[in-house]
């Protein structure tokens, strides 16, 4: 069937058809109501909203990510307006924001047994990129570490460059926050230590980042981790309770057997799927 379907970019008295969107598209996985004035504020992203007949019936989000290249998000589509091509014109409306932008690289997540998500992603020429793994804790089930450890914000860029970055091997190039896929890059390292994420531990050698991309309220989310597991698991409950915040959540790619197995034994509990970066080249 021949739908017209126009897009344009959100505006503020646009909030509630966008709730009601992510009510019926995904009930399941719902924060917009909560991000809404970011997303629809972002200066250098593109939020927008499809109509068919008038009617809003899809919305989608692209993020400049701190590296230079973008991040697909909050894609969503009314049941009943699904299969009509909403989602191939916001795919297409991302390629043409990538060209505008000069952006040669872009990213969207999706769990692995979505296969029409994925589908969609490789029909616009989108490759797998890596695959994930996803636990989360509540913080008053965490056990406090083995020892004292003394963890410091880390200011420096260059060393925490010089920490971090070698992540990006055994972390098969990505982390995650709020189920945002970042590439390991200096400009990330640089990123996160200017908003205060990145943590050493002189004593034992160890380096964590700790934080939220948004709604900081609901999770903690450890993006990376190494040296002595135990005192940064130990150092992500402290934070976590001293802030109020009642859940830490952690993803990491699969080949990382030994840090799940101390995840799981340190009250974590780990979703029942996978997760997949899809990455698309101009």
């Amino acid at each position: 069937m021949d739908v017209d379907i126009s897009l344009r970019c959100v505006e503020m008295a646009d909030r509630p058809a966008i709730i009601r969107i992510e009510a019926e598209a995904t009930p399941n996985l719902r924060y917009l109501a909560d991000v809404f004035p970011l997303f629809a504020g972002d200066p250098d992203g593109d939020f927008a909203v499809a109509e068919i007949e008038g009617e809003a019936v899809g919305c989608g989000k692209f993020t400049v990510m701190p590296d230079g290249t973008a991040w697909l998000e909050a894609l969503r589509v009314r049941p009943d307006y699904q299969g009509l091509g909403v989602g191939k014109a916001f795919y297409r409306r991302f390629i043409e924001t990538a060209a505008e932008k000069r952006i040669r690289t872009m990213r969207m997540y999706t769990n692995a047994s979505n296969h029409a998500s994925r589908g969609l992603a490789e029909h616009f020429g989108f490759s797998l990129a890596a695959t994930y793994r996803s636990a989360s804790a509540a913080t008053a089930n965490l056990p406090p570490g083995p020892h004292d450890t003394s963890f410091a914000e880390l200011g420096d860029r260059d060393e925490a460059e010089r920490l971090l970055m070698p992540f990006r091997d055994t972390w098969e190039g990505f982390c995650v926050m709020n189920r945002t896929f970042y590439g390991i890059t200096p400009a990330l390292c640089r990123h996160w230590t200017d908003r205060s994420m990145v943590y050493r531990d002189a004593t034992s050698g160890s380096v964590i980042v700790l934080g939220a991309r948004f709604l900081p309220e609901r999770a903690l989310h450890i993006a990376l981790l190494g040296g002595e597991l135990h005192a940064g698991l130990a150092f992500a409950r402290e934070r976590a309770t001293n802030m109020g915040i009642g859940e830490v959540q952690c993803m990491w790619p699969p080949g990382r057997s030994g840090f799940a197995s101390l995840l799981f034994a340190s009250g974590f509990e780990p979703e029942s799927r996978d997760y997949i970066v899809m990455e698309w080249n101009g």
